[in-house]
């Protein structure tokens, strides 16, 4: 659309969205739409882009959905932990090293893993999610020793480097005022 036409609008109505309401608008829209393959947001440029995207498998679908349940329970879990400024790296360090693991699950976590996604799926009161409530033993059993070896080095390099910016003559002032 050209921005004389949204310049139009705007000063008439105030709102672009009464475009929404024009049947001519609506006509033209779909037609640029038809034109572009359906991808009328993306613009012609982006084409050749657009078409090269595959859509996701629905496996690739399930680890998504997957991860984000983990990583909204990990997120949870981690704030109970009470990491202050290292909070953020230490969080994005446990993702990444979930995000390994679930490369190589054993039977028990594939099997915990699909039964998670059902009952989700499911749409249940929280309350009711037993098999959700399980997500931070699940976790727990997922790390090693060497990845929460990781998480604690992170956790204290964070601290570290905050403690030591406040350590900086600039840093000594802007906290005192």
């Amino acid at each position: 659309m050209d921005e004389r036409r949204l310049a139009e609008q705007f000063a008439q109505t105030g709102n672009l969205m009464d475009l929404c309401a024009d049947e001519a608008w609506l006509r033209d829209a779909a037609r640029l739409e038809e034109d572009c393959g359906g991808q009328v947001e993306a613009g012609p440029a982006m084409r050749e882009y657009v078409s090269r995207l595959s859509p996701l498998s629905v496996e690739q679908l399930q680890m998504v959905k997957l991860q984000s349940i983990l990583f909204t329970e990990l997120r949870t879990w981690m704030e109970t932990w009470e990491l202050g400024q290292s909070f953020e790296a230490t969080y994005t360090k446990a993702r990444q090293l979930v995000r390994h693991h679930l490369k190589c699950l054993s039977l028990e976590q594939q099997t915990w893993g699909e039964a998670l996604l059902k009952e989700d799926a499911q749409g249940t009161a929280p309350e009711q999610k037993t098999i959700r409530s399980q997500t931070v033993a699940m976790l727990g059993k997922m790390l090693t020793q060497e990845d929460w070896q990781v998480l604690a080095d992170t956790a204290a390099q964070g601290m570290a480097v905050r403690v030591l910016q406040i350590g900086q003559p600039d840093g000594v002032s802007a906290k005192a005022s």
